[in-house]
């Protein structure tokens, strides 16, 4: 048969795989990783505590203040629960308790509806009170 100018041509089918694209996205992902790992190396080096395990003696029990929404103090501590106080009797209370145990730890616990600046208050209370080690309690939400 005579071939004619606008014929096709069967050719046979190429079974290899083509890596090309394989080796092109490999390139571009190793330029990826070369220029971001000297960012995720970049920080500042700290020293990080070891495990605290000594155990909570009784003398080393938390202050746990309670700031409720209408503004009134109730502070538990390790002679009373829930005794009422003022702005003024925390700072002397937190003072002599400090005295007796220099690593008080105290928790705040403050309802929802509190303004911000009341907390704040508290807080500055503490800290003017020498105490470093404050916490602050929220309630867990249930779970379904």
């Amino acid at each position: 048969m005579a071939r004619h100018r606008f014929t096709r041509t069967q050719k046979s089918l190429n079974s290899q795989m083509n890596v090309v694209p394989y080796i092109d996205v490999m390139l571009v992902l190793l330029v990826i990783f070369m220029v971001t790992a000297p960012m995720m190396t970049t920080g500042v080096e700290i020293s990080l505590p070891a495990e605290n395990t000594k155990s909570i003696k009784q003398s080393d029990l938390p202050v746990i203040i309670s700031l409720q929404a209408d503004g009134t103090l109730y502070v538990s501590h390790k002679n009373a629960i829930d005794e009422p106080m003022d702005l003024v009797a925390l700072d002397g209370l937190l003072r002599q308790l400090y005295a007796e145990n220099n690593e008080l730890q105290v928790m705040l616990n403050a309802d929802a509806r509190n303004p911000y600046s009341q907390i704040m208050a508290v807080m500055a209370r503490i800290q003017q009170a020498g105490i470093s080690q404050v916490s602050l309690l929220s309630e867990t939400k249930p779970t379904k």
